[in-house]
């Protein structure tokens, strides 16, 4: 590409954005809040339950990994 031809796409996207632009001044748009009213916006505490106190977090989260080797959680990658 050279410069003359970048400089025309640019002419066009400005183009296509000014007209975009002029578009959106004419619409309407419905202004509506979308808040919740409550009576009270506090739970209330309850009594919870106690954690298993022969447990640490590291052997609770290794019972859960589904995959695991030794001391890794072995995690997916990019599957996604």
């Amino acid at each position: 590409m050279d410069a003359s031809e970048i400089e025309e796409i640019k002419r066009e996207a400005k183009k296509i954005l000014d007209k975009f632009s002029k578009a959106l001044e004419n619409a309407k748009i419905k202004e509506e809040e979308s808040n919740v009213e409550r009576e009270e916006d506090r739970r209330k505490e309850k009594e919870g339950k106690n954690p298993d106190e022969n447990k640490d977090f590291r052997e609770i989260m290794f019972e859960n990994a589904p995959n695991k080797n030794e001391d890794f959680v072995i995690a997916e990658k990019k599957s996604w």
